[in-house]
This record gives C-alpha cells, structure tokens and sequence, in this order.
C-alpha cells in the first residue's frame, strides 16, 4: 500500500467579539468556512475509502498486471506420422523436419484466482511454407476426453510473423479466470512442411495476469 496522509486545509480566522459582523458571504463569511469544512471532510473520506480497500484486498495478491514466464518443459507427441520437438544449447525448442512437422505440449501449474490477460511466444520462424501454431488451452479436470477450451492461439494462419517473432494475443475473456481446481491448463504445439529444423523454434511463453 502507497504512503497515505491527510492534511487538514481548514484553518479559520477567529471571529472577535464587537469587532466583526456575522456574514453569509466574504473571505471571513460562513459560506467560505462551510466550503473550507466541507472540501477537508471530502478528502478524509477519499483517504479513508483508499484504506479501506487496502485493508480489504487478500495478503499476497498481485495489484497491476503480472507476467508469468514459465520455463520450456515441452514432452513430445509424436507418433508414426508426426515428429517431436527438441531443445538445442540455449533452451529453444525446435521441430523434427519434414512434411508433418512435430507436436509436443506442456503442462501449466497456474496460481488461482487470477485473471489471464495476454499469451506471448517467442522464438524463429522459417515462413515460406512452413505452418506455426502455439495454443493456450484448458480441460476439466473430471473430464479428459472433453474437448479443450481454447484461451489464446499464436499461429502464421492468422498472425504476421517476422524472422525472429515476437507476438502477443489476448486471452479469450470467456475462459480469463484461472481456476486450477476444475481445469488443467496447458500449451499444445504443432507444426508442418518444416525443411530445416534449426530454423523454426520456441525459445519462451509469457502470460500476462492480474488479480481475479
């Protein structure tokens, strides 16, 4: 919580007896008092209201947008058709070549009670024929074989990629709030017509948050 003060402005002349007339208006008048009086009243109240809000918001939870940046833990999907991921000196995860590409996901461990804001990606992208698609998804935790619900996507079908990319979308508001005790979060990969492995990667994943 920032530093709070109040000062109070008020601060009135003493009338003196048989000296001064009792006015409405002046600088020495009612009304100017009842504004002085009032416009500190207003003050102490915004100050107040500030501290009651402080006081009421749970210890620990984040105030502005947050950025979470997990690192890479992707596992391979691959199967007699489509290819895996792996990593090279720096960290950065690339695709098998070849005409299906490779697939792989990761698992999220996400705080509760936030609200995801944005999905990043980062990485190299070869273009020409080459297709891209990084996805933030969430299943229920009792149903598996449900159908992923699908936060954000990064892929070239609907986003301009450069050579390196560096590209942010929202998170679908309908599927914003976290809430780890019903669904498992994720990210699933895919790729295709990868002719050179070194030259298609994810190199980071960042999400962008604020408090619920």
């Amino acid at each position: 919580m920032s530093d709070l003060s109040y000062t109070p402005a008020f601060a009135p002349t003493d009338w003196i007896d048989n000296v001064h007339r009792i006015q409405a208006d002046g600088t020495n008048g009612f009304n100017v008092r009842f504004d002085a009086i009032q416009a500190d009243l207003q003050q102490a109240a915004a100050v107040v209201s500030e501290i009651n809000t402080a006081i009421g918001r749970p210890v620990g939870v984040p105030t502005g947008q947050q950025l979470l940046t997990p690192g890479l833990d992707l596992v391979s999907t691959p199967n007699s058709v489509i290819g895996g991921w792996t990593y090279d000196e720096t960290g950065a995860a690339h695709p098998d070549a070849g005409s299906a590409g490779g697939s792989a996901v990761m698992g999220l461990s996400l705080p509760a009670d936030i609200r995801l804001v944005s999905f990043r990606a980062i990485g190299l992208f070869a273009g020409g024929a080459t297709s891209l698609n990084i996805l933030l998804l969430r299943i229920p935790l009792s149903d598996a074989s449900a159908t992923p619900d699908r936060l954000a996507e990064i892929t070239n079908s609907t986003s301009v990629f450069t050579n390196p990319y560096d590209i942010t979308v929202p998170v679908d508001t309908a599927f914003a709030a976290v809430d780890p005790d019903t669904f498992r979060y994720y990210i699933a990969l895919s790729t295709g017509f990868v002719q050179d492995s070194s030259a298609t990667s994810l190199a980071t994943v960042q999400l962008a948050y604020t408090a619920s």
